[in-house]
């Protein structure tokens, strides 16, 4: 397969609402307990958006570099897991902030320092949250979208439309919350410390 093959078959709507409901299940319901393996996939992420500036700014050979950089903040994300604590407190107070105060973006902020400093002194409890909040959206917002036909590109390009999206029923917040309030019972049930 060439390239754009594979990349129209990865960003196809059946991948893309699979790839959504499948990690949505296992962040509502088992988060806490891969907490690791989640934090290494931010690592990753990061790494990659890092490797991607500096091929745009610095390097020619952007493969070895986004790979390279990639798999260094993989490593060391899973190895010091308190990195993923910090950004996932941290996005889930920003994003929380960008919605419910959109015309003050500076609180936005605020909440993510917050959040961020409150996930790392308080860890089971907030991950257990932000990871049953985050996978109860994801599988509703596949759901949301299999149903109404939206595809990412609309998600990705207003990501306040994507709350809009999860709650834009009473029988998606109703879904929405019950899968949080099961989520956060189960990983409180199946990880007793």
């Amino acid at each position: 397969m060439q390239p754009m093959e594979i990349a129209k078959l990865l960003t196809s709507q059946a991948a893309v609402l699979t790839s959504l409901a499948v990690i949505g299940i296992i962040l509502c319901f088992i988060g806490y307990r891969i907490f690791r393996v989640y934090s290494a996939i931010i690592g990753f992420l990061i790494g990659e958006f890092v490797g991607i500036y500096i091929t745009m700014n610095y390097y020619e050979n952007a493969f070895v570099a986004i790979l390279a950089s990639a798999f260094v903040g993989a490593v060391l994300f899973a190895l010091v897991d308190k990195l993923g604590l910090i950004v996932t407190g941290a996005a889930f107070g920003y994003f929380v902030g960008i919605y419910l105060l959109p015309e003050y973006q500076v609180y936005a902020f605020v909440l993510a320092a917050l959040f961020a400093l409150i996930n790392l002194f308080v860890e089971k409890p907030m991950t257990v949250l932000v990871t049953s909040v985050i996978g109860a959206s994801s599988i509703i917002l596949a759901v949301h979208m299999g149903t109404t036909g939206a595809h990412i590109h609309d998600v990705l390009s207003d990501p306040r439309g994507a709350v809009d999206m999860v709650f834009s029923n009473a029988y998606f917040s109703l879904l929405w919350f019950a899968l949080v309030l099961t989520g956060i019972i189960t990983q409180y049930a199946a990880y007793k410390e």
